[in-house]
C-alpha cells in the first residue's frame, strides 16, 4: 500500500492549490513533506502550454492550522540536522525564486520553520487569529542564518526579536503593517487566490524580478549595475515585443468600441 502523501495539490483554473497535509502531526514538516512540496512546484511551472499554464500558487495547511514547524522526529538533536535545515533553506530560496506568484495562506498555528516557509512567498494572508512562534532559542538552537536574515528582511528586526529572541507568540493581529493581509479566520485561501485571479505573467521578467527582490532582502551588497545585461535581454525579447504589440492592438479595439 503506497503511503499517504504529504501533501495535497489541486487546480483552480490556472490557480495551483498547494496544502501540507499531516494534520496526525499538526501539519509538521518532515524532509518527505518538503520534497512533495518542490515536486508540485515543479508540475506548476512546467506543466501545459504558455496558454494553460499555472499563473500563480496557493501554499497552505488548510483550515486548522499551517504548520507546526520542523517534525521533532525528525531531527536527532545532534549536528546532523543542518541536514534538514539545508533542505528546507533550499525549498525557500525555490519559493523565493519561482518563475511563478506564490501566495501564503495562513490559519491557525506557524511554528518555526514554518515561519521561514511562509515568509518566503511572494505575499502572506494570514488569519486575524493565526498564531506565530518561532521557539528556536528555547530549544538551544542558532536559528538558520540565512532564515533568520530573510525574516528580518521581510518581518522587520523588532518583530523577529519579540518571536526568536523574547519567545512570544504573535497572533495575526499583531503582525505590523505591510508583513502580511490580515484577514477573518477562515477566509485566507479565498483572498490568497483573489490576488493571483486574472494575472498575465512573463515568467522570464516575473523570475528576474524576484531574484532581484531576493538580492535586496539578503544582506549581500546590491548593484544595479549587475541587472543591465538581463533587464536588456527582457527589452528585446520576443515575447515582450509580442505582448507590446499585443496590447497596443487591445487599446485600439477599445477606441473603436467606444460610444460615440
Amino acid at each position: 500500500m503506497n503511503p499517504v502523501s504529504d501533501v495535497v495539490s489541486s487546480v483552480d483554473g490556472s490557480i495551483w492549490q498547494i496544502e501540507v497535509n499531516r494534520p496526525q502531526r499538526a501539519n509538521a514538516l518532515r524532509r518527505r513533506t518538503i520534497r512533495q512540496i518542490e515536486a508540485v512546484l515543479d508540475a506548476a511551472e512546467t506543466q501545459g502550454s504558455e496558454a494553460t499554464r499555472a499563473t500563480g500558487v496557493v501554499l497552505t495547511g488548510g483550515p486548522e492550522r499551517f504548520s507546526a514547524g520542523a517534525d521533532l522526529f525528525e531531527l536527532a538533536g545532534t549536528i546532523d540536522d543542518l541536514g534538514f535545515d539545508d533542505e528546507l533553506e533550499r525549498l525557500c530560496r525555490r519559493l523565493t525564486r519561482s518563475p511563478l506568484p506564490i501566495v501564503a495562506a495562513v490559519e491557525g498555528a506557524c511554528y518555526g520553520g514554518a515561519v521561514d516557509l511562509a515568509w518566503s512567498c511572494d505575499a502572506v494572508v494570514v488569519s486575524d487569529e493565526a498564531r506565530l512562534a518561532v521557539p528556536s532559542a528555547g530549544l538551544g538552537i542558532l536559528y538558520n542564518p540565512a532564515s533568520l536574515a530573510r525574516l528580518h528582511a521581510r518581518l522587520g528586526s523588532q518583530t523577529v526579536r519579540r518571536l526568536v529572541v523574547l519567545q512570544q507568540e504573535l497572533s495575526g493581529r499583531q503582525l505590523p503593517p505591510g508583513t502580511a493581509m490580515i484577514v477573518r479566520a477562515g477566509t485566507t485561501v479565498e483572498t490568497a487566490k483573489g490576488l493571483l485571479a486574472g494575472r498575465h505573467l512573463d515568467s522570464a521578467a516575473t523570475t528576474a524580478t524576484k531574484a532581484l527582490l531576493a538580492s535586496l532582502d539578503s544582506a549581500e551588497g546590491f548593484d544595479a549595475a549587475d541587472w543591465q545585461s538581463e533587464r536588456e535581454a527582457l527589452l528585446a525579447s520576443p515575447a515582450r515585443r509580442a505582448e507590446l504589440e499585443a496590447r497596443r492592438a487591445g487599446i485600439g479595439k477599445d477606441r473603436t468600441n467606444a460610444p460615440q
